[in-house]
């Protein structure tokens, strides 16, 4: 299928699956918001959505794969779809442009970073769909976890920081503060293993969660 054609259909399927999820979703639950509104805000984010998706040929619409991933990121993950959308699209841009080589047929939006090292480069990120760095082996464990737990994957993992947040600061001010005045260890605090791209005291936070140790037990980094 030419790369034109794929394009177009995601952008006509994001366009029209994305409000009829929506209104069904509206449907089920009782119809709490006027339709007119659920079809607007569907079709605004399904327009925004397959423009950019579909420029980039992300989805490869000739293989059983790349229509799967598209119908579960307009429905089931579609939560996560826009949060990526959303917060992807403000942030990447300052670090990267958007790249069809790193996109096309790669089921994600993916930005090349500007320069030869930092974020983008060194450090990869994918936000919902949205990625910035390209492929790599943990981002694409983050893509999956999104699409097996679509709208509980964001409360689970914010969720998860609070109550790791929550240990770290117990741990650090009761024992592990103790610990450290007598000299048993060196940091009050829980810290990363060295593979973790975040160190220090947030360190612990953000790799003990459990989608980052999933991510982080797949294989690379």
């Amino acid at each position: 299928m030419a790369g034109w054609i794929k394009g177009v259909l995601t952008g006509v399927l994001s366009l029209l699956v994305t409000p009829a999820f929506l209104a069904l979703l509206n449907l089920i639950l009782g119809a709490p918001v006027d339709y007119l509104v659920v079809m607007l805000v569907g079709g605004i984010f399904g327009l925004g959505y397959g423009l950019e998706a579909g420029m980039l040929t992300i989805y490869a619409l000739d293989t059983l794969k790349g229509i799967v991933c598209l119908l579960v990121d307009l429905t089931w993950s579609l939560p996560n779809t826009v949060f990526g959308f959303v917060f992807g699209n403000l942030i990447y841009p300052f670090f990267g442009t958007p790249s069809r080589a790193n996109s096309a047929d790669q089921c994600w939006i993916s930005y090349q970073a500007r320069g030869n090292s930092g974020f983008g480069v060194t450090t990869l990120q994918v936000l919902g769909t949205v990625n910035i760095g390209g492929r790599g082996q943990h981002e694409r464990m983050h893509l999956l976890q999104t699409r097996i737990f679509g709208p509980l994957y964001l409360p689970i993992f914010a969720a998860n920081y609070v109550i790791n947040f929550l240990i770290q600061v117990v741990w650090t001010f009761t024992i592990g503060g103790l610990l450290w005045l007598l000299k048993v260890r060196n940091k009050p605090y829980f810290s990363p293993p060295s593979r973790s791209v975040v160190s220090g005291f947030f360190g612990w936070i953000y790799y003990a969660n459990l989608f980052e140790l999933w991510a982080y037990a797949s294989g690379n980094p």
